[in-house]
């Protein structure tokens, strides 16, 4: 049975009024009060700012419909594999009539959105949703325990996506210039793209953590979408975003969505060896995926521990283990990042401030190892 980590590594790349009379105008114009002027542009000063969330994204809003679906059917004791099948490929596309309609779902859309934007690409292959595609039909060929892992591999996949898309599209508004002729509801839209999926896929995952926990990770990267979203139109000017809040705010989320998979990993790899569960510990090794590039160049050996402990028996996993060879990884993150924040020339600048966040959510996440 492949694991999702083959499926990713093995994958063949071959296989989105009436007008009033002049006389009566030019009356109004004369007879008009000046301070009604003030008042107005007063009033336009007070105009309520847009809030987090705001930016309509409805094809978004399906997809982690969908995603949400998806979730709810892994947790039944036997998944319909072909309604799960159904959620991620949707319709088949109708040629047919004079407005023929693509086909798919929402959330494959989005797959092959953030696939086609961040490069994800090999010989014309999209590689994530190929991937998926391929967990689904070794799925559909599988009975038992050998399609529910299949299944899981794609819920694996699906939030490996999810946190690629928010990582990217915060950093497009924390690290883009200033541009008077750039329209900030561009940017509110990228971070509300953001907010939107992970909203989806990750805050549930933040959610459960926190209760096994009381960690308030949720809390910390909530207040960080909204004062990274505030801090879109600059106090200078709107096309100039206020970089003490959008460069922090992104590292609050970023590095706090890191804590909650590493918690959420560990949290399945003992219930995997408690309970010899071969589904905890498929979900764990998806878990692995989306902070393995935290672990690279930091403790590059952890992954050859911890991936082959992952797909092996349930009841030989070791969390302890892994939880060390994470805070590894995450202490020298820190130890950089704090260091950065000091150097003479980034002292008092938005970047430091960011490093000082970076520094302190690693930290945070190595602090049960303390």
């Amino acid at each position: 049975m492949l694991s999702m980590l083959t499926l990713l590594k093995r994958l063949n790349p071959s296989t989105l009024r009436f007008p009033w009379p002049a006389a009566a105008l030019a009356l109004l114009t004369a007879c008009s009060d000046p301070s009604a002027d003030d008042e107005a542009g007063d009033a336009g000063d007070d105009a309520e700012a847009p809030e987090l969330g705001d930016t309509p994204l409805p094809s978004c809003e399906s997809a982690m419909f969908s995603f949400d679906q998806l979730v709810g059917e892994l947790a039944l004791p036997e998944p319909d594999v072909d309604y799960a099948i159904e959620l991620y490929r949707g319709a088949p596309p109708d040629l047919s009539g004079e407005s023929p309609t693509p086909g798919g779902s929402a959330l494959q859309r989005w797959v092959r959105e953030v696939g086609a934007q961040l490069g994800r690409v090999e010989a014309g292959v999209l590689l994530d949703d190929a991937a998926i595609e391929a967990a689904l039909d070794l799925a559909a060929s599988e009975t038992g325990e050998a399609r529910k892992l299949a299944l899981l591999d794609v819920l694996g996949l699906l939030r490996n996506v999810a946190l690629l898309d928010v990582r990217a599209r915060l950093a497009i508004v924390a690290d883009v210039l200033p541009d008077p002729q750039r329209d900030p509801s561009l940017l509110r839209g990228e971070w509300d793209q953001a907010w939107c999926v992970w909203s989806g896929v990750l805050a549930p995952l933040a959610s459960e953590v926190d209760v096994a926990t009381n960690e308030g990770w949720s809390d910390a990267i909530v207040g960080a979408f909204e004062s990274g979203y505030a801090g879109i139109v600059g106090p200078e000017q709107p096309w100039a975003p206020d970089e003490f809040a959008t460069k922090p705010a992104k590292q609050v989320i970023e590095k706090g969505s890191f804590g909650v998979v590493a918690r959420a990993l560990i949290e399945r790899a003992e219930q995997a060896q408690a309970g010899a569960d071969p589904f905890a510990a498929r979900e764990a090794s998806g878990l692995f995926v989306l902070i393995e590039d935290r672990i690279q160049g930091r403790n590059t050996p952890a992954i050859e521990l911890i991936e082959p402990m992952l797909a092996g028996p349930p009841e030989a996993i070791d969390p302890a283990s892994i939880e060390t060879e994470l805070a590894v990884a995450f202490v020298k993150r820190a130890r950089k990042y704090c260091d950065e924040a000091l150097l003479a020339d980034a002292l008092g600048s938005a970047d430091a401030a960011k490093g000082v966040d970076e520094g302190i959510l690693y930290t945070r996440i190595i602090l049960p190892q303390m």
